[in-house]
């Protein structure tokens, strides 16, 4: 099934839209189908921080690239200084680059809100790229000063309040109430040196002496005062992944996302001003981290952090063996300044998500759960993942990106890739299984692939993942898909989405019924599934074919009546309850198919049009998506229908069908 793609101007991408929509929803068998695809770019500069543009001007460019969303990345703290000890807080030199934090969080979040009401096509989300800790050796007298991990950074989206952004634990930031703690010892020992100096030089005891002692206590004491932004400065040397994981935990307690940035980028040696800036690549920190959301997998160039067996899958296969609560998600970081000035091109790298509607919560909560695809593009024709699922063939349950799938056989994986403008690319793709490189081909675009994973051992659990590259300036990076391998074939297994579950039906308790007047057939029943439960049914009303059931005449009480007779007869006054209301479904799509089992594999009994009524008996255990499936009845037939088509009808008249 081909998946959409909004590349397109407001009026195309509002039809298109509603197409998709109601031929997902009509054709449920592809997890992957029930998704559109949204074009993102991420960790965008304005001139808050670094950029050249902005925020308006940002917005506007990428509405007329038919880019669905930006997610801003401006630097919140953009300053180093360095201070002679032991008075380096007070007689310091700072440099100060324009930042978030210096020009205010509450202006750049307004900003970002009115221009996002303002650009009707394209989403504009705020973030701030971070600089958790550098550190400081050499000296100016040696000419060799240098300031470590200075570009070694992580990016923060998720945060709405200004406050949020304010408190981030930066080096020598805004103040802070929570670091006080390991601090106050210092504190109130040199405050109370201070004290009994200032009490000296008041009673005039050797002024000469308690002079000069009470003005360093005093500067001592504000050197060392408790209320800093960071428990970590710059003068104490590397101090591991302590600040980088207090920087995660900090957005994790704020409900924001966190990612690792440029992790090969290697800054090299350049000098600002009297110091030199120094970063060495550091993919290694993905492993000695913990609890962060995901990092940059695609940029300028191919990352070897991506490639089988590195630092990627090794922190997966953590995941998959228990030792982390969490995977680990992969975005395109288009890291973006100015136009044209080292190669920066607004979009050339972009974060397509899987979302089902187009708005800023189902964007953050694909991000948030790694339904997205990472793409690096030299020009408009760019690689397109239409379609990358993985499926149990004896169930015909499927999972996609950033999903798990419960499977009892060798995992079915699904592909299919193109080049959204056309035209002839020949494309390496590489599916990787738990860290190993299970299958590698060159191929001709457009392409489509199925291959079951006849290799896999069927124990514990797995994930697939997939490349594909054209070259080094076009490639493709897909996050993984996870399988959980079972006994029972019981149905996929798959991480909660943004969609809240049908309501349950009401649980009134019909009156007893009437005995029927004709013998009803016997309803389809579902067939047993080895592990799976189901609910016990519910109370079940009879449904009659007519819309005023009637008794056996008097004269033959016990004699079935056919029911071409019933229809001709005159309904006494003893009648079978009517269907209640509340238990009546609305087909919401045309084409939807009622079907003779609990999945798509089953055979189809009949299409139904939108609009179409159908009563609903009782809900199944079997999911797709998390939506379950159905047993309902239309006329006096039972059917299973899925329960993303249907709705609840608004209580009215009851008028039953011919």
């Amino acid at each position: 099934m081909v998946f959409f793609n909004p590349n397109r101007h407001s009026y195309s991408f509002r039809w298109g839209s509603i197409f998709i929509f109601w031929f997902a929803l009509t054709f449920p068998s592809s997890s992957f189908a029930i998704y559109i695809q949204l074009d993102g770019i991420a960790d965008v500069k304005t001139n808050f921080s670094d950029g050249c543009a902005s925020i308006k001007d940002i917005g506007n460019q990428s509405e007329r690239f038919g880019i669905d969303a930006v997610i801003f990345g401006d630097l919140a703290r953009n300053s180093f200084e360095f201070g002679a000890k032991p008075f380096e807080r007070i007689f310091k030199n700072t440099t100060e680059n324009p930042s978030v934090l210096g020009r205010g969080a509450a202006g750049y979040i307004s900003e970002i809100k009115d221009n996002d009401r303002q650009i009707k096509e394209t989403l504009l989300i705020p973030g701030v790229e971070t600089i958790p800790h550098y550190y400081w050796s050499g000296s100016h007298f040696d000419k060799n000063l240098t300031a470590h991990n200075w570009d070694k950074h992580m990016l923060i989206v998720g945060m709405s309040q200004a406050e949020e952004y304010e408190q981030l634990p930066l080096q020598h930031s805004n103040l802070s109430l929570k670091y006080t703690d390991p601090l106050l010892n210092n504190f109130i020992i040199l405050f109370f040196l201070f004290m009994v100096s200032a009490g000296a030089f008041y009673k005039r005891y050797i002024r000469v002496l308690t002079f000069p002692l009470m003005v360093l206590f005093l500067l001592l004491t504000i050197n060392n005062h408790p209320f800093q932004s960071s428990p970590f400065d710059a003068y104490h040397g590397n101090q591991g992944m302590k600040p980088y994981q207090n920087m995660i935990d900090y957005a994790n307690s704020k409900g924001a996302m966190v990612f690792w940035n440029h992790m090969e980028s290697s800054s090299g040696t350049r000098q600002t001003g009297n110091a030199m800036l120094e970063t060495l690549p550091y993919p290694d920190e993905l492993l000695k981290t913990r609890n962060y959301t995901g990092f940059q997998v695609v940029g300028d160039r191919p990352l070897q952090l991506a490639e089988a067996g590195q630092q990627w899958d090794q922190v997966l296969m953590e995941y998959l063996q228990g030792q982390r609560s969490q995977p680990v998600w992969g975005y395109g970081g288009n890291d973006y300044l100015c136009e044209d000035q080292k190669g920066d091109r607004l979009g050339s790298v972009r974060t397509v998500f899987l979302v089902r509607e187009k708005n800023r919560d189902t964007l953050l909560d694909a991000m948030r759960k790694g339904r997205m695809y990472a793409v690096r593009q030299a020009d408009e024709n760019r690689l397109s993942l239409d379609e990358f699922t993985v499926e149990d063939q004896k169930t015909g349950q499927q999972a996609t990106i950033g999903q798990e799938l419960t499977s009892t056989d060798f995992p079915a994986v699904k592909i299919k890739l193109r080049s959204i403008k056309g035209g002839t690319k020949t494309a390496q793709i590489q599916i990787i299984r738990n860290g190993v490189l299970a299958k590698q081909e060159s191929v001709s675009l457009p392409y489509e692939l199925t291959w079951r994973d006849v290799g896999n051992k069927q124990e514990g659990r797995a994930y697939y993942r997939i490349k594909a590259s054209v070259n080094a300036m076009d490639h493709l990076v897909s996050n993984p898909i996870f399988v959980k391998f079972s006994d029972t074939p019981v149905v996929a297994s798959l991480p909660p989405t943004e969609q809240q579950p049908a309501p349950a039906p009401p649980t009134r308790k019909p009156p007893p019924p009437s005995p029927p007047a004709t013998k009803l057939p016997v309803p389809a029943v579902m067939p047993e599934i080895s592990g799976a439960k189901t609910e016990a049914p519910a109370p079940q009303v009879s449904m009659p074919e007519v819309s005023t059931p009637v008794v056996q005449p008097p004269a033959s009480p016990t004699r079935p009546v056919p029911p071409a007779e019933v229809k001709k007869k005159t309904p006494p006054k003893m009648v079978r309850p009517p269907v209640d209301p509340q238990r009546i479904l609305k087909v919401m799509v045309d084409g939807v198919a009622l079907r003779k089992g609990p999945g798509t594999v089953f055979p189809k009994i009949i299409s139904l049009k939108k609009g179409s009524e159908v009563e609903f008996v009782r809900r199944t255990n079997i999911e797709l998506n998390n939506k379950n499936w159905l047993v309902v009845k239309r006329g006096n037939r039972s059917a299973y229908i899925w329960e993303g088509v249907v709705k609840w009808a608004e209580a009215r008249p009851v008028k039953m069908e011919k």
